[in-house]
Formats: C-alpha cells, structure tokens, sequence
C-alpha cells in the first residue's frame, strides 16, 4: 500500500503553525522558572517581514519583529536577561519595498529596537553596495555584525570571526560564518574594484577546504579565548546550495562547534550532524520571514543542548509594535507621494481581449518606459524588456508606490556603444517566440521595425539561453533608427538597464563587451519619475493615449507560423526521438536552433520551470517573483509562477537559481511534487532497492524519486538511477512526455451542506471538502468515510493531517468528505450552539450527501474523529447504525468535561448564568462553549454509548499522550461489542501525532492503519453487496 509521507512531508511549514486538536478543558502547561541555563533565541531569512501576519483562520502564520520581541521579553523573565541573547543569521535588510527604499536603514534601526545581540551577513546584506552594508554594520547597528570567512585579498579580516559572551561563570563563543555563494547571489560588481577584479573573498577556494579552514581557525581561536561552548552563525543552507558549502558540510570537516545556527536555504530543521570526530553537532534553521523563532537552551549543569521552532505565537511587545508602525507610516508616507499624473491609462495589456501583451506586442507603457531610457541617458535607442514592465497606471495621479509597482526590481540605468547589427540580433533575440509571450520581448524607443512571423526564428541559443547567434533568416526587418535605415556596421548610442546590458538578462549578451558610457547612473523608477516630472512637465499626456502604442513594432499581416523543422542531432531511432517530437510540437519546449535540440544539453532550473509553466498553459502573472536574480531573465514569468504555485522558493531566499544545473534526483523531486499539487499520487509505492546506486539517493530526495519512479515519470538505466547525475535535455523531454500522460487519482470538491433547524440546532451550512478517487464511477463505486476535526479546529485539522491523510486514502479506493463543525473554520454558525447533539446531526448530514453521490457506495460508510471528533464519530455511529459500518478514532477521549473537576463545574455554573463559557486557549482565540455542551456531556456515559455501537472501531492512540491518555483507546475497545474491533497505540506519539515536531513516522504509521481497517471492513462489504 502507498504509504502517506509524500504529502505528509510537503506540509512540513503547515504543521508547524497550525493548532492542536485538544479537548475543551485541557489543562495548559507553564514553564517553570529554569537556572543554568543559556537561551539563545535566532532568526534568519526575515526579508523585511517587520509586521506580523495571519492567516485566512486568524492564526499568526508570521511573528513580526514585536514577536519577537514579546517571546524574548518572555525568556528573559524566565531565565533571566543576562542569560538570554538573540541573534540573526543573515539576510534581514532585503526582500521587501521597505528594505529597498531605505537601503536596509529601517531594518536596523527596527534590529535595533528588538534588542538584538549579534548578526551576520546574509548574502542579501550586501544588496544595496559594500559602503551601505559597511555603513549599517559598523555604525548604525547597536548589536555586532561577525563573519569569520568574509576579508580583503590580503586576509585582513573585515568584520570580527567571533565575540565571546560571558552568562556567568560560562562563556560562550559566537562564530560568523557567511556562504561563498554571496559573489553570485548578490551583485558581483559589490566586491569589485572600478577594474571588474574581486578585492573580497568569502573563502571560496580549493573546493570548500579555505571555508573550512577559515571556520576551524575561528573555532579554535573562540575556544583559546575561553569558550566553554562554541555556537557558529552561519548563512550557508543545505537544500539548494553548493554542496561544499553547505552548514552540514561545514560540520562534517570540523570539530569544536556545539551548535549551528543557519540560514540562507529557508528551510525548517531542527537535527544533529556528526562531525569531523564523529560526535554530534545540533543543527537548526527556522525557514524565512519569521514563519519560526528559533530556540537553543544550553543546561550548563548537564551540557545538554536542546532546540525548539516557536511559532503561532501571537503575542506583540507595546513598544516595539508601536516602533514599527511609526516605522510603517513613514515608509507609506514616502509610497503614498504623488510624483505626477496622467492623462491616460497606461497599460501592458491588449485593449481588445484585456490578456497581457506587453511581453508579445507594444503597448503604450512600453513606449513610456522606453522613451525614458532613451531621452534621460541621451540615446539613440533604448530598450526595456516586457517582461520587467510589471504593472498598468490608471489615468489620474502617479504615486511612487505606481511607480515601484511598474520597475519593482531596482535596475540600474545604464547606457552603451553598440553596432547595428548587435542592435538587430537584439531584435531578433526579442522575436524569436513571437507570437509567444517572452519576457525579453523588447519594447523600444528610436526605433520601428517590422516582424515577419512566417519566417522561422533561426535564434541559437547555448545551454544557458545565452544568444550565440542566428542561423539563414531574419524575422525582425525593415528596421528604422532616427527614420534613417539601421546600418549594421555602424556604432549606435543604447540605452537600458544593467541587467541586459551588464549581465546579459533575458540572454542579451551581445551587449556585455560595449564600451559603457554611463553605467549604473539611476534606478529604474527614478528613470521613469524623472522623465515624466522633468521632460513631460509632470504629465503624461495624449501623445500615450493609444493603448496599442504609436505604431513603432509591427507585425507582417497574413503571415503564420511555419512548422518547426526536424531536427539533425534527434536521429529517428534515438529513445528520446518521440518525446523530443511531442514536446516540441506541444509548445513544451523548443529547439536550441531551428535545426538542433540539443538533447545532451544540461538541464537548468529556469528550464524546468518554464517548461512547466509551458505545459500548464502560461497562465497569467500578476505579481513578480520576490527572486531577485529573475529579472529580464526569459523564465521571469516562469519563475514568478512557479512561487505563487508553491512549487519553489528558490535555492536560497530571494534567488531563483535559474541558471543551475539540476540532477536527477532535484528533477524527480519537482516533478514529484508538481504530480502531487495536481492531485496526482501513485497507488503503489516503488521499490528502489532494485536500482544498485538507491543509496546515492540523498535523503531529501528519496520520497521524490521514489514517486517519480511509482508514477513511471523517471527509469534507470542498467539498473542504476544515477541521482547525482546532471539531467540532460533528452531527459527532460521524457519526464515531461510521460508526466502530461498522467491523470489525477483524485478530486477536491468544496462544498456547502444544508441543515434544517432540528432538535433545538438552529439551521446552518456545513462547510466541506469531499475527496473522490477519480477511478470511482457509477459502475465501480468506492466507499465513503465522514472525518470529524476536535475542539476548536477545521477539517483540515491539525498540521493538515486531514487534508493529507484524505488523498491518501483516495488512492486506496476511499472517498471522504470532511466538514467544519458550527463555529469552526469557514462555518459561518454560532459556536455556542455546537455540542454532541448538533455534532451527529452534522455527521450524519454529510454521510447523507457523501451517500447520495453517484460515484459512492452508500451501503458501506465509516466515520473518524481526532480528539473529540473521536467523541462525536462514536456517538453518530451509536445514533446511526445504520449509516456508519466502522468507526475510527484518533484519540478519542471518552472523558471530554471531566465532570468532577471544580473546573468543569465551575465552567458550567458560567455558561448556565451567561449562556457560555469563554474557554481560552494557547493556539487560537478563545471559544464560547454553550450551556448544553456541558448539559450533554455531564449527562453522556460515552463508555455506555460505545457499547450500544454495532459497527468495529479501530481506537488509536499516542503511547505518549496526556491530554487523550492510551487507555481510553483501551477502554473504547473494551467496551465495543464488535469482536473485530482492535486498539492500536503508537509508540513515541503525543496527541497531534508529533505533526509540530517535523517527524512525521507516527501520523505515518496511524493513516496507514487508517486505510487498512476501512479497506478490510468496508471493501469486502462492497463487494458482497454487489454480488
């Protein structure tokens, strides 16, 4: 049977914020005061998430920084203050308008507030130049910035390698560490001097052994000094980045680190990784944007390090919260500035159909911006590339917000000597998927010209999209510059940004080697400003008024697209021949020249997701993506995409990666994950012990390449996988052939049940998810199961183990439907009126509607509950015997009120004076629990209600559970007069299946038990019924 981690595993970040499933009068637990211990509390990745955030529930989904300032006012009344420090891993400043308009000066100066202790670079730092980042660390911070790898070429060190902190008669030792990869993931040009020579260095040589070096010397330095316990700060990351210079790396080659704080990769983890001596290291990271406050305890008395993620704390410390609104009103003040007007509306889109043009077609903000470039560097011709024109401006006033909202990436102006004929392969480049949409299509200034889309883009392109030139033909022609005809030979003024000129976005490389005039003189929203403020007199007027721009790009009518020629280097018999055939002829992807392929060709990132992003229709984008290495990039939209779709959050926060090379393993599990986003899970599980190199599979990988290879989407070869090895184009092509054969193996339908007024239940909808194996049909009906969600929670339950587990069960051959009680999740009833009464009515309503689907066998339902949905599926398969034929419970508690307590009475006495009782809890907002769900549960005997139950009941429940302890399982099963029923109890389990500890193995191990009792109990039956 297909076992359930897949989707268990991609809800790792959801598990972690979401609330537990607990009884209404759980007790709540505190935290006695603690001596000789050191609290380090850590963050990383923040990317100017100053404000906490919540999600669609309420809960805190984002701390803030008055989070975090709240939780470590908390700790140091705990522990004490002298025993509490907090510090960052890197990249605060970046990531947000906030960061950008105040170059990280707001960041610190919030750092500031919070109390931070000690920082380190994060690539990002470095985003707004050396001198900024210079500047902000030596003088503005009030907590040290540390960075034992980062010097000049001389080995002058430029920030401190480590600080020691003194928590009594302990010392501990802090060591900064900074990933190499800061020379590519931030701007080269940083680190440079005015000749393009590096006069930095991160360590980075001699195949990560100069970064392990450099960190050991700090260590052992830290350690001479007297640290009785080394503590290393790093931004290195695991998933995603270089391999020798990731934090676990970094440990294997080492010895005298106690703890790892990381950063740089936005993952959650929280482990141990052996040494250099093979003794453990503890290693944590809390993911991006305060999603997670990470917590290190040090008992100095034991020497026993423990870790924790905070999160859902949605506490605010006053001053802080007001520091930051203060804050807030002075960057909105500055966004909110009205810089001009405009006459006209100004748009990226195609007046007639409204779909986006600018990135196929002119368009009259395209012409503005170009038009920009051009008359502010003083240019003969200028370009901007569609796709970094982001957004349209409405007729009337223009604030620096419409503007920002236009340029958001913060390009710089640039200006070269280039010759007619780079001038026209540009062009060229720009057209070569017309009438495809292309981020690099160019809209210009100085120039028309005409495309002709009969003529075959004979563009060929290397390995990393780069131009290399073109092969017979052009499409782009009668190309005019000044009304005069463009000579190729001659030497032209081009006016653009960095990222195409500089860097070669988008693949423009032919503009790399000109002579630079003016280089990097204004961003790109100042470009655009200035030239409506200072050449249009403050207004845009009717000279834009056409939408469709003023004629300078045309398109040869009666023309079509002619058919992609064969290709030379896909011989007819090759095994890729076919998928390279579909591919190509669907639109998927192309050729590297009209003639070639390019099968052997690596496989990138950016090519994965545009591929993707090909096959699921190129579905428009409204936002840009947070990445900050995607702009002009031809696989911008794809990218953008691709992150709004959850399918990546790069390969470090903020940079896409799209240029890296992926292995077969990074292939299956994108492709892995995309299957599953897609309702598309394989039925059986893959055997990889058949392949002789299954343990070359990295950990992080193999539940990935274990689907792919279930779903038949990648195959070895001669009995290897080969996972490390870089994907070729060939590959690629396969994997996408295969993969857009699949179908869904289930369904997701969100529906509303209505319930009339009964039993003194007021009518109300029932808000539901029905999940369907999309095998299920008139003719081959599958049974159905009701899941019932505990106190105070949704259908999705908590850390989303309904929403997986349902899926799960779908490619079991089960249908489920799981529903809101009144009060919870999307309900929109009062939760005052949900009690045990109200609980069976809605049960049973949504085993009616689940029963009168067509696909449904309606003769064989079951029912499951988790904590008091555990309570209520025992009394709705009590009240209705004939509906439920088995019955599961997810530590169903038997003893909900605990009726003798002073507590519950207490509680009772309340709700019968008021109508309810105000029940608070530490995951979510308190709840009004009505007089009569205290009525009915001090008048329920549950141990005589499940002994008048007829179905089987399969009790589960956590060996290490307090609020729901093991032996009510036990007692359920006692009391059951099924003799089928059976009690399962998970070893090293608390209450919520150990979901908000990020080992998934008992919640694992409790679907699976889950999907065996109802197969057995209500498959069989299905069967005979049908005999």
């Amino acid at each position: 049977m297909k076992q359930s981690k897949k989707l268990l595993s991609l809800s790792l970040a959801a598990a972690m914020t979401m609330g537990l499933a607990a009884p209404a009068m759980a007790a709540e637990e505190t935290v006695k005061p603690e001596e000789g211990k050191i609290v380090i509390l850590h963050t990383n990745d923040v990317h100017c998430q100053i404000d906490q955030a919540k999600g669609e529930d309420g809960a805190v989904t984002n701390l803030g920084y008055a989070g975090v300032a709240a939780y470590k006012a908390e700790m140091e009344a705990q522990y004490g203050a002298e025993n509490v420090t907090l510090v960052d891993a890197g990249d605060a400043i970046q990531g947000g308008p906030i960061g950008t308009l105040s170059k990280g000066s707001y960041i610190v100066d919030i750092m500031n507030q919070v109390g931070y202790d000690l920082a380190i670079p994060g690539n990002h730092e470095f985003d707004y130049g050396m001198e900024n980042f210079l500047t902000l660390a030596k003088d503005k911070a009030e907590y040290s910035y540390l960075c034992c790898n980062f010097t000049d070429l001389n080995g002058k060190a430029v920030l401190d390698a480590y600080k020691l902190v003194d928590y009594g008669d302990v010392t501990v030792g802090y060591v900064g560490i900074d990933t190499p990869e800061s020379f590519t993931k931030s701007t080269p040009t940083y680190f440079q001097n005015d000749k393009g020579e590096y006069i930095y260095s991160f360590s980075q040589g001699n195949e990560g052994k100069d970064l392990y070096a450099a960190v050991q010397k700090a260590v052992d330095d830290a350690t001479k000094a007297g640290a009785d316990y080394v503590v290393a700060l790093g931004h290195l990351g695991n998933e995603g980045s270089t391999d020798v210079w990731t934090s676990k790396s970094v440990i294997a080659n080492t010895t005298g680190i106690d703890v790892f704080i990381d950063g740089h990769s936005h993952e959650t983890y929280d482990e141990t990784v052996k040494n250099k001596d093979g003794e453990e290291v503890t290693l944590a990271q809390t993911g991006t944007k305060l999603a997670n406050l990470g917590k290190v305890v040090i008992d100095t008395k034991t020497g026993d390090v423990t870790t924790e993620l905070v999160s859902g704390y949605d506490k605010q410390d006053a001053d802080t919260a007001a520091f930051v609104a203060k804050v807030n009103d002075e960057f909105s003040g500055v966004l909110q500035k009205v810089v001009a007007k405009s006459d006209v509306a100004l748009t990226t889109k195609d007046p007639a159909t409204g779909n986006r043009a600018v990135r196929n077609a002119e368009t009259n903000l395209g012409d503005l911006c170009a038009d920009a470039y051009r008359v502010m560097l003083g240019a003969d011709v200028a370009f901007v590339n569609g796709g970094g024109v982001r957004a349209d401006i409405d007729a009337g006033d223009i604030t620096y917000e419409d503007i920002i909202n236009v340029h958001p990436f913060g390009n710089e102006a640039c200006l070269v000597e280039t010759t007619g004929q780079d001038i026209l392969d540009a062009l060229e480049m720009g057209a070569r998927l017309y009438p495809e949409e292309n981020g690099g299509f160019l809209q210009v200034s100085g120039l028309t010209c005409t495309i002709d889309p009969s003529v075959p883009s004979g563009v060929v392109l290397n390995d990393e999209g780069e131009f290399v030139k073109v092969e017979g033909a052009y499409r782009v022609n009668n190309v005019m510059v000044g009304g005069e005809p463009l000579d190729v030979n001659k030497t032209y003024t081009l006016a653009s940004h960095n990222y195409m000129l500089k860097s070669g976005g988008d693949g423009f490389v032919m503009f790399k080697d000109d002579k630079l005039l003016k280089d990097s003189v204004m961003i790109d929203n100042a470009v655009l400003i200035n030239y409506i403020v200072d050449e249009l007199g403050g207004v845009v007027s009717d000279a834009y008024a056409d939408p469709k721009g003023d004629g300078r790009i045309t398109v040869k009518e009666g023309t079509a697209v002619q058919p992609a020629p064969t290709f030379t280097d896909v011989a007819e018999n090759a095994w890729y021949a076919p998928a390279v055939s579909y591919v190509t002829s669907e639109g998927i992807m192309n050729g590297t020249s009209k003639t070639t392929f390019g099968p052997t060709g690596t496989v990138t990132r950016g090519m994965v997701y545009q591929t993707l992003y090909n096959m699921a229709g190129k579905p428009a984008v409204t936002e840009p993506a947070t990445f900050t290495d995607v702009s002009g990039k031809w696989y911008a939209d794809a990218a953008a995409w691709a992150e709004d779709e959850g399918l990546t959050t790069g390969v470090s926060k903020g940079v896409f990666g799209g240029e890296r090379a992926m292995t077969r393993q990074e292939l299956a599990k994108v492709f892995a994950d995309y299957a599953a986003q897609n309702c598309i899970l394989p039925t059986e599980s893959a055997d990889l012990s058949t392949y002789s190199d299954a343990d070359a599979v990295a950990s992080w990988a193999k539940e990935g390449v274990e689907d792919a290879v279930a779903l038949g989407i990648l195959s070895g070869n001669k009995g290897k996988l080969n996972p490390t090895g870089t994907a070729q184009r060939a590959e690629l092509a396969q994997i996408l052939k295969s993969f857009d054969a699949l179908e869904p193996t289930y369904t997701d339908t969100v529906v509303s049940i209505p319930v009339a007024a009964q039993d003194g239940i007021p009518a109300h909808d029932i808000p539901a998810t029905v999940t369907m194996p999309t095998a299920a049909s008139k003719d081959a009906k599958v049974p159905g199961v009701v899941m019932l969600h505990g106190t105070g929670s949704n259908r999705e339950e908590a850390g989303n183990g309904y929403a997986m587990a349902a899926p799960v069960m779908a490619t079991q051959g089960i249908a489920t439907i799981r529903i809101d009680f009144m009060g919870n999740g999307e309900s929109k009833a009062d939760y005052v009126n949900y009690n045990n009464t109200s609980a069976v009515i809605d049960a049973k309503a949504a085993a009616d509607y689940l029963a009168g689907l067509e696909t449904v066998d309606a003769a064989n339902l079951g029912v499951m509950g988790w904590s008091q949905g555990g309570t209520d599926a025992l009394l709705a398969a009590e009240a209705h015997p004939d509906t439920f034929k088995a019955v599961v419970t997810w530590s169903g508690a038997l003893y909900l009120g605990m009726t003798e307590d002073e507590d519950f009475q207490a509680a009772y006495e309340t709700a019968k004076k008021d109508g309810y009782y105000e029940q608070t809890y530490d995951w979510r907002e308190p709840l009004h629990i009505g007089e009569r769900w205290y009525k009915e549960i001090a008048e329920t005997d549950m141990l005589k209600v499940t002994a008048g139950i007829k179905a089987p009941i399969l009790a589960i429940n956590g060996k290490n559970d307090t609020t729901v302890t093991p032996d009510n399982a036990e007692k359920i099963v006692e009391a059951s007069a099924n003799d089928a029923s059976e009690v399962l109890l998970v070893d090293n389990c608390d209450h919520t299946y150990n979901v908000f500890s990020g080992d998934f193995t008992a919640l694992f191990q409790t679907v699976d038990a889950t999907i065996a009792f109802f197969q057995a109990q209500l498959i069989p039956a299905a069967a005979d019924a049908a005999a």
